[in-house]
């Protein structure tokens, strides 16, 4: 992926221009203003400020709507321009907004659909300005827009039945986090008045509780502080390879989580891969956009090993054999589609029967993970509430 450049040009009828762009190089940036008859007054890298770390990409369920809004325009006749403009309108996403609105500029600028969206490739699927160029070859914009609607719907629905399955268990745990703080910002402090008025010996559980709620009331705004720090760094580490590794590694290993991991990868490797084939991108080229989309580094760095051996003429059932992610059954399933010449048909098995597996793994999680959350937060007020009364206990043994 290349760098992104901020320009400022005159345009051919000497109005000035300003804009981003993304390029290899500085050089190529420069050409590609002056193939669009540009004449560039400045240019530079745009600088990325720490705000534009928490800049999201486009969200699937958006690019649904709005690929498949665009495929009946297109399917109707209507220029692209055209079609883009009614969709400006149309769009609610302030990103996508953005993104229509540069694509209107360049098309009337004379570049072409792939160019007018490769400019924000950064917010958007790489599989989607692929499929922009495999259709301006074959003509056949309407289709892939449908495709990548219908790909797009999927893995919206899939992300909803994850993000409704760990609600409940994610509304527990905020629950617990927050009865918890209040018992020790309000709740202990009474108590600790009442144990100094009595001179009471503290059980070692009871000063840690005390010691804890004292830093909670006094060092509320380090702690605040703290935690944003820490947000913006992993938001920094997010966009090194090293930190992409480690924790995709741990998705991988991680108990329950693991099996969820390794199945909505398979699952967007087989239906993305037959998506691109469908749309007549050749294999090797659609080996390298499933690489790229694919979510996963380690997962990435296994299709890249694959890609290098399909360049030297390897079978492509054959590239995937010894992998850590793609068991036997996926291998096999491909090395006999790969052999009847229907691979787009076994790919399309092979995602229906990974969606469903994750569908189940999803509930066994939640089923599991419900009752040792209540467990949990069970045993962590019981021991607030122990630790609050074992000196009362004491107190009252006292007295009597």
């Amino acid at each position: 992926m290349g760098a992104v450049y901020e320009y400022r040009a005159w345009d051919q009828e000497g109005k000035i221009i300003c804009g981003r762009i993304e390029a290899a190089s500085c050089d190529d940036a420069v050409e590609r203003l002056r193939r669009q008859d540009l004449i560039i007054v400045k240019i530079s890298r745009a600088r990325q400020p720490v705000l534009d770390l928490f800049t999201r990409k486009v969200g699937v369920k958006e690019l649904a709507v709005f690929c498949r809004q665009f495929s009946i325009m297109i399917g109707a006749g209507l220029s692209l321009p055209y079609c883009l403009r009614l969709l400006r309108g149309q769009v609610r996403d302030p990103q996508l907004k953005r993104i229509t609105e540069e694509a209107v500029l360049s098309l009337e600028r004379g570049e072409s659909i792939t160019e007018a969206f490769s400019a924000n490739s950064e917010q958007l699927p790489p599989m989607l300005i692929n499929m922009l160029m495999a259709a301006e070859v074959s003509g056949s914009l309407d289709q892939n827009l449908e495709r990548l609607a219908d790909s797009f719907e999927k893995d919206a629905a899939l992300k909803e039945k994850i993000k409704s399955a760990l609600a409940y268990p994610l509304l527990v745990t905020v629950a617990a986090l927050l009865s918890v703080i209040v018992l020790l910002v309000y709740v202990v402090p009474v108590f600790v008045d009442v144990f100094e008025q009595t001179g009471t010996a503290l059980p070692a559980a009871t000063q840690v509780l005390i010691a804890t709620s004292a830093l909670l009331r006094q060092q509320w705004l380090v702690i605040l502080m703290f935690l944003f720090l820490i947000i913006v760094i992993l938001k920094f580490a997010q966009r090194t390879k090293k930190y992409r590794l480690l924790l995709d590694q741990i998705l991988l290993k991680l108990p329950g989580f693991g099996s969820i991991t390794t199945g909505v990868i398979i699952s967007r490797f087989a239906h993305t891969l037959s998506l691109l084939l469908k749309s007549g991108i050749p294999l090797l080229e659609s080996l390298s956009v499933v690489e790229k989309t694919i979510g996963n580094s380690i997962a990435a760095r296994e299709l890249s090993a694959a890609y290098a051996l399909l360049q030297k003429g390897e079978r492509f059932a054959y590239t995937l054999n010894g992998s850590r992610i793609f068991p036997a059954m996926v291998t096999g399933m491909l090395a006999i589609g790969d052999e009847a010449g229907e691979l787009e048909q076994i790919l399309d098995k092979i995602a229906y029967y990974y969606e469903q597996d994750v569908e189940q793994s999803i509930v066994r999680l939640t089923s599991l993970l419900e009752p040792l959350l209540i467990t949990f937060v069970g045993l962590l007020v019981g021991f607030i509430a122990l630790s609050i009364y074992m000196p009362l206990f004491g107190l009252s043994g006292t007295l009597q």
